[in-house]
């Protein structure tokens, strides 16, 4: 089964639009997404909206939970939790009922898990291998087989366990795991990458063959520029669409 996992889309539909005409070349035979399709971009119910018609589902992250009034964003920076809390009154309540409900972890069919940012701590950023070997070390009494994939930081790639123990990184590409390998994979955002390459990205899954294949998707950033400067949010996240950061 190729699954598609999608990350971070925050609220940038324009993005999303390229991405969803990519899936449908691919075909993928079923579409999940980590959370955070809120916050920071213009669009934040058109992107919910697409998630609850065309995903089987996926797990909760931290700017939607402020959108739906889980939380409150007391920990955001300033512009952020603005833009959090400007995407809470732009979306409707059946949106916002959708996102309350998204849990914080979500299985595969046993085959892999889904999370927001680390598995320990859905609000935790893995970035380094350090942080990706204390994360795998906790993970040996889940039953989940096959990787963890996360977002959150929005940067394309992740970290597989060695037969030594040790954990390595691993570049967006694509790779094969080894049978039995855990492994903490990143899509990447679609919304508002930070890798310093402006372009959407996703990742697909191959469950039986552990084929990971990241997918990089031009879009029209000027005009999901424009949405966020015409719609009055900080200009700061208009530049960063632009800038890949």
């Amino acid at each position: 089964m190729i699954v598609a996992i999608l990350s971070d889309i925050h609220a940038n539909f324009d993005a999303l639009s390229a991405v969803a005409a990519e899936l449908a070349r691919r075909r993928p035979e079923r579409i999940y997404h980590l959370g955070d399709l809120a916050g920071y971009n213009a669009e934040p119910e058109r992107c919910i909206r697409w998630a609850m018609s065309n995903t089987e589902g996926g797990v909760a992250g931290n700017h939607d939970a402020v959108a739906c009034g889980r939380a409150e964003g007391r920990n955001f920076h300033a512009a952020a939790r603005r833009a959090a809390l400007w995407s809470r009154d732009r979306i409707s309540t059946e949106s916002r009922e959708y996102l309350s409900r998204l849990p914080v972890q979500h299985s595969v069919e046993g085959r892999a898990l889904l999370v927001h940012g680390a598995p320990s701590d859905p609000g935790r950023y893995v970035l380094s291998a350090e942080q990706a070997q204390e994360e795998l070390s906790t993970l040996f009494a889940s039953p989940t087989e096959g990787p963890i994939f996360f977002g959150h930081t929005h940067v394309a790639g992740g970290f597989v366990r060695r037969e030594d123990g040790g954990v390595a990184p691993v570049p967006a590409g694509e790779i094969r795991l080894p049978k039995g390998a855990r492994a903490l994979l990143n899509p990447g955002s679609v919304g508002q990458p930070r890798d310093r390459n402006r372009d959407a990205s996703f990742l697909l899954y191959d469950t039986e063959t552990r084929k990971v294949t990241w997918v990089r998707v031009p879009y029209d950033v000027e005009a999901a520029r424009r949405k966020v400067l015409d719609a009055g949010l900080p200009p700061e996240f208009a530049d960063r669409l632009r800038d890949g950061t």
